[in-house]
């Protein structure tokens, strides 16, 4: 009976110091791509498929800040249009382990090409986005992801902080350096 509390103690100090490696480092690179969906939320435009790229770089190992390029095609009463927009931000990793969720708040710029767009929205605006998203490290310098973007226009806001007039979907690939 006495041993069973030391074989428990035992079995949880090994798993403890058999925990995979966490990958998290400050002054770190990072840079990728994506390549999705974007959804207009007004559903008057079809969805459209998106790529992306981006870079970033470790604050520290909570902290991320970066900037991502990302375009996407649509259609709107059979009239095709393109979205292209750059924007810089910053990102809260939730964890450091194998798996890295996070959280970031970007700002950017966004322009309409063709002749038609959703909504009222100009040709050049500025936005904002609310980011969620999920890494998955294969090793120290690989990584798989998913990335969720809601964002909102600066032509609409307040308004677009509770019905935002884009949603992004990308699945990403990056490389990581500078350990």
């Amino acid at each position: 009976m006495t041993r069973r509390p030391g074989l428990l103690l035992s079995a949880l100090a090994a798993a403890a110091l058999l925990t995979p490696r966490a990958w998290a480092f400050e002054k770190q690179w990072h840079v990728g791509g994506g390549a999705g969906v974007n959804a207009f939320a007004d559903g008057g435009s079809a969805a459209g498929p998106a790529l992306g790229v981006y870079g970033a770089y470790g604050l520290s190992d909570l902290f991320d800040l970066g900037i991502e390029v990302l375009g996407s095609r649509h259609v709107r009463d059979h009239t095709g249009f393109e979205l292209v927009g750059i924007s810089t931000g910053i990102w809260y990793k939730l964890d450091v382990l194998s798996w890295i969720p996070y959280a970031g708040l970007e700002l950017g710029y966004y322009r309409f090409l063709g002749d038609t767009r959703p909504r009222a929205l100009p040709e050049n605006e500025a936005g904002f986005s609310v980011d969620l998203g999920l890494d998955y490290l294969l090793s120290q310098s690989v990584g798989l992801g998913l990335r969720f973007r809601y964002h909102g226009f600066l032509h609409d806001f307040p308004a677009s902080l509770g019905d935002a007039p884009l949603f992004t979907g990308l699945i990403r690939a990056e490389y990581r350096w500078g350990f």
